[in-house]
């Protein structure tokens, strides 16, 4: 059996509901912002599965690898804690990512950590119900999470007995640096030539990409190794890959940007993987992914406002 965790994603299908939006919380101490924020989610709506709320490719690629392996899906949220893929949950605007409007890191005490948060409103209901399958069917966890979600979430994945027992595989587009060196044999070793291999994409859904081909290209061959045994399988799939050529492109300013992501904004449907390829790609405009994440919630948020 196999469990896969994933991390949530900026881009829901839904509108957030309005008590749930980051930016509105006052700045205060970890523990009352904490509350505010778990009193907000206690009293909303559920609107959908948290698998329909949420979009986006790494989400989409998930799911995939939730359903070619068989397996249960959970969900990382910087919102909600660990919620089941068939949780109803409300939709909401919420981040740990820093120097973004919906971060919760602008509202807390400086040197707050992702890790601090994580600790506020992740409830132990939730994390024992994975524990507990865990337990029950001595799964493999697959565990496809960025830096960000990889910081908030290391005390917590070292405390499940997957991490104890060996079963844990984790997928992560982040420098081996910035791993937790007790997690980092668990790591799986793809590398950018994923990306000229058999699943092209963006940094931001790197890690969903590497999970779905380890599901469909490790595990049904080598269902039984080690996590050793697993990354020498991945390096050796890796061996006929080759890097993706960059491209240069157009450099613009932030000012120059916003007005190109604010003209393009309905040719995509706020589709923000859409419109980065697109800009990439048709305009030739060159963005750093992280930049771009950046300006396209600024947007995002523009047109959230009445």
């Amino acid at each position: 059996m196999t469990v896969i965790l994933t991390a949530c994603t900026m881009r829901k299908r839904f509108s957030p509901d309005p008590a749930l939006i980051a930016a509105s919380l006052s700045k205060g101490s970890l523990h009352s912002v904490g509350q505010d924020w778990r009193n907000r989610v206690a009293e909303a709506v559920g609107i959908a599965e948290a698998r329909n709320v949420y979009a986006g490719r790494g989400m989409m690629e998930a799911k995939k690898a939730a359903a070619e392996a068989g397996a249960s899906l959970f969900i990382a949220s910087a919102g909600l804690g660990l919620v089941d893929a068939s949780d109803v949950i409300p939709s909401y605007d919420l981040t740990v990512a820093k120097g973004l409007p919906s971060s919760i890191m602008s509202k807390l005490p400086l040197g707050t950590t992702e890790e601090g948060w994580w600790g506020e409103i992740a409830t132990k209901e939730g994390i024992d119900r994975m524990e507990a399958q865990l337990r029950r069917d001595q799964a493999l966890l697959l565990v496809a999470l960025s830096a960000n979600y990889l910081k908030m979430l290391g005390g917590c994945l070292k405390a499940l007995s997957a991490f104890k027992e060996g079963r844990l595989r984790l997928f992560t587009g982040s420098e081996q640096n910035e791993i937790d060196p007790e997690l980092k044999p668990y790591q799986m070793p793809y590398d950018r030539r994923l990306d000229g291999g058999p699943a092209p994409g963006t940094l931001g859904d790197f890690a969903q990409r590497a999970l779905r081909h380890f599901v469909i290209g490790i595990l049904p061959i080598s269902p039984t190794q080690d996590a050793k045994g697993h990354a020498q399988q991945v390096t050796l799939a890796q061996a006929g890959w080759k890097r993706p050529v960059s491209k240069s492109g157009i450099r613009l300013d932030d000012d120059e940007l916003l007005k190109t992501i604010r003209t393009e904004w309905d040719t995509v449907q706020g589709s923000s993987t859409r419109l980065l390829r697109k800009m990439r790609d048709e305009l030739g405009i060159a963005c750093e992914q992280g930049r771009f994440a950046r300006l396209a919630a600024t947007v995002r948020a523009e047109r959230a406002q009445p």
